[in-house]
């Protein structure tokens, strides 16, 4: 039997989902890493909903059975969203962002995305690239990974 209503629970399940997604999506993509905001969001809230019922810090296990259901129904709503729906895809997902193009730094973009020059350096020394001329084109990537086109061997 369920200790909490059933309205109760969807509408703190949806809302918090919902408030995370919105925050989530302000938050600078290198922040993120290469796992999607919602499925951030569902492991979080799956999580904390766990370790509460593991506590007991809940007034029933049918409510964090169907809050966990909830979650994930949500989670899976985005999923199919953000894939059948371009409109969606554009306003819950990043988009890639170039960082230098033909061997200049793009300091604006830097700047939108809280990323230093120092930074940016350190992703192309680890792919063994010292010098900005020999990047054609550096792009922080939705998933928050820099990639590297580096310049064709007669350019410079």
């Amino acid at each position: 039997m369920l200790e909490t209503s059933l309205g109760e629970i969807l509408l703190r399940g949806s809302a918090v989902y919902l408030v995370l997604t919105v925050v989530l999506r302000v938050v600078p993509k290198r922040h993120i890493g290469s796992i999607a905001p919602n499925d951030i969001i569902a492991l979080v809230i799956i999580g904390s909903l766990a370790a509460d019922g593991i506590m007991g810090d809940v007034s029933g296990a049918a409510d964090i059975v169907l809050m966990i259901v909830v979650i994930l129904l949500w989670d899976y709503a985005f999923n199919l969203a953000e894939y059948h729906l371009r409109w969606f895809r554009r306003v819950a997902q990043h988009t890639p962002t170039l960082l230098i193009h033909q061997g200049q730094l793009l300091p604006e973009n830097l700047r939108r995305e809280k990323l230093t020059e120092q930074e940016l350096m350190a992703a192309l020394r680890l792919r063994g690239i010292d010098e900005l001329s020999r990047v054609r084109q550096a792009v922080l990537e939705v998933d928050g990974d820099i990639s590297v086109i580096e310049q064709d061997r007669g350019a410079s």
